[in-house]
């Protein structure tokens, strides 16, 4: 596999993707948040802006030093800087595990490898401090007792969900709890004699003397304040509350803002953090009052939609500001900013003449002078919300797809409907014309299938997803088809279809998002490890490129008519544009917290326009 070339500008990201665990630093000053798709970052919490992040790092902790973070993995453990980004290593003889912070400002490493012996490690020395008895059953984690006598162990697979209770002076287990299912965390309180733990979508603390069950809270989610004083729950049902840890009577309730994926306290105890396990915006609250205090990311500048124009001169980009924004491709500078649409836009299209831009809503269709940026008109409003939008070869008619499952085809000249295809139950999302201009490839969650626009036939579905199908390519010549998909299990699977017929589904190690065709048939696939990976020929592996640089996921992609030019949005705001054939990345195009745009020019490492106010930089050489 080779890489594209250019330098890699830094771009502050927005935070994407659900919240499922959050981690202060022993300092407080740096609070680590991981997310969906495996992505971490770091925060400054006096700046309130991230300094580093990470695609799939592995299991990542703070360590003992200052702004450090661990990690061990092939036989090497890594100590890398968060504000510096240097990376030390060392060996590292362990299986694997996981880290554990312990007493007195040490760190201990736990190896959970089936087959290997249970070993609690020292990490400052690298000895093992003790061997837990056998049998220790499936171990997925453990956290230390805070005076670190004792070791609780648990699972949230395997089938054993029993909480062990280890003495660590001699690796003997002293106690168990029984679980009916999976364990998802565990803390001691206090003096070591109880702990809390969540299982069964509940939160219950036991006495460990007896083994008997304390109390209980609806919710799974917790998090202990650095003292063990107060206990934060939060429950789907019941909302988020904190709690005294000595008679467990509420002390504050937060306002409802949603299901909570991961809680944490700051190291002072004077504020929680929630991440949502429903949106993007960790959120800071006063402990003490459950007032909010601020808020980490939640800029939604997620670029989901590209079109090139016919000539390759233009590119329009879609935000999520409602504003869909066109580019010139050789100097990169913005062109125009369409003024915001009342409701999300969802699809934009240039007409193959190159004189109007289609841009979709989830109210109507409207159009705009590509030359002018001026309005020109819009199609009578269906009731439904457009999802998708193609124009057909020749000019001469628009499809658009809606939320109401009804495909509609538009003369162009008198913008009034001249077919529809109805009956289908679910929302269509995607929809392309084939270079014969008669027949149109389309899909919902589940299924890709041909309509025939003379006949009406609707053909056997193209292809069909075992869960949801994330992306849609077609190859500009029709003969090629790409489908990319994610089951109930999150694996995700690339499908590839061509003249010959099917070929057999392909495991992908990342979810894919975005899928589009060179016109030569090559295939440039993007998703959630923040890389475009382009396959010259779709069915090998051989000779594939990949072109990295963004911050999160990559969502859109667009290759011009010429196939010289690649667009590829991401969740973090940028657009990247890419010299296909020479693999040389030409500019990123990047969208600001206050609307405005910026364009950072890789030939030169120069910006043009816009204001960075640390939105984005290009790194200064190293030393």
């Amino acid at each position: 596999m080779t890489e594209g070339t250019g330098s890699q500008p830094q771009i502050r990201p927005s935070t994407v993707g659900y919240t499922h665990h959050l981690e202060l630093s022993p300092d407080g000053r740096f609070l680590l948040s991981t997310h969906s798709g495996d992505r971490v970052r770091v925060w400054d919490l006096a700046a309130r802006a991230p300094v580093a992040q990470w695609v799939d790092p592995g299991d990542l902790v703070f360590g003992t030093e200052p702004a450090t973070v661990l990690a061990a993995d092939d036989a090497v453990l890594r100590r890398v800087d968060v504000r510096s980004h240097q990376d030390r290593t060392q060996p590292w003889p362990y299986p694997h595990g996981h880290f554990l912070p312990g007493p007195d400002a040490t760190q201990w490493y736990l190896v959970t490898a089936t087959g290997a012996a249970r070993q609690l490690i020292d990490v400052a020395t690298g000895a093992p401090r003790c061997t837990l008895s056998e049998p220790a059953g499936t171990i997925a984690r453990g956290v230390l007792s805070p005076d670190g006598q004792w070791l609780a162990t648990y699972t949230w697979h395997g089938g054993d969900y029993a909480v062990r209770i280890w003495r660590t002076a001699d690796g003997a287990q002293v106690g168990e709890l029984p679980q009916k299912s999976a364990v998802y965390q565990v803390a001691f309180l206090p003096g070591g004699q109880r702990c809390v733990v969540a299982a069964d979508d509940t939160t219950r603390v036991w006495d460990l003397l007896s083994g008997t069950v304390v109390t209980g809270f609806d919710g799974v989610e917790f998090a202990l304040s650095p003292d063990g004083t107060r206990l934060a729950v939060a429950g789907e049902e019941s909302g988020t509350w904190i709690h005294s840890t000595a008679d467990f009577e509420p002390l504050v309730e937060l306002p409802d803002h949603g299901e909570i994926g991961a809680l944490a306290f700051t190291v002072d105890g004077r504020f929680l953090a929630t991440g949502r396990s429903d949106d993007s915006i960790i959120r800071v609250w006063d402990a003490a009052t459950g007032d909010a205090a601020y808020e980490l990311g939640g800029v939604t500048r997620e670029v989901h939609a590209l079109a090139f124009s016919p000539d390759g001169q233009r590119l329009a980009s879609v935000v999520d500001d409602g504003h869909v924004r066109i580019w010139a491709t050789d100097t990169g500078r913005l062109v125009h900013r369409l003024p915001a649409h009342t409701g999300a836009v969802q699809a934009v299209a240039y007409h193959p003449g190159g004189d109007l831009l289609a841009v979709a809503d989830d109210e109507t269709v409207r159009f705009w002078d590509a030359a002018t940026g001026s309005p020109a008109g819009e199609l009578p409003p269906t009731g439904a919300g457009t999802l998708a939008v193609a124009y057909a070869p020749d000019g001469g008619r628009l499809a658009t797809a809606g939320d109401d499952g009804v495909l509609r085809i538009w003369d162009t000249g008198t913008r009034e409907p001249v077919a529809e295809l109805t009956g289908q139950e679910k929302p269509i999302w995607y929809v392309a014309f084939r270079p014969d201009g008669r027949h149109l490839v389309i899909a919902d969650d589940e299924e890709v299938w041909a309509w025939d626009t003379v006949t009406g036939a609707v053909a056997d579905p193209l292809a069909e997803a075992s869960g949801w199908i994330d992306a849609v390519g077609v190859a500009p010549d029709g003969s090629g088809l790409a489908v990319g998909s994610c089951d109930d299990h999150d694996d995700a699977t690339l499908e590839i279809y061509g003249a010959a017929g099917e070929f057999p589904a392909q495991p992908y190690t990342n979810r894919v998002w975005a899928l589009a065709y060179t016109p030569g048939g090559a295939l440039a696939v993007g998703g959630d490890d923040a890389q475009v990976r382009i396959f010259p020929d779709p069915l090998s592996e051989q000779d594939v490129v990949r072109l990295a640089g963004h911050t999160g996921l990559v969502r859109s992609l667009a290759v011009d008519a010429q196939g010289r030019l690649l667009a590829v949005g991401g969740t973090d705001g940028a657009v990247h544009l890419w010299d296909v054939e020479q693999r040389q990345r030409l500019a990123v195009l990047v969208v600001l917290d206050d609307g405005g745009a910026a364009t950072l020019r890789d030939l030169d490492q120069h910006v043009v326009g816009g204001t960075p106010h640390g939105e984005f930089w290009y790194p200064r050489p190293a030393l």
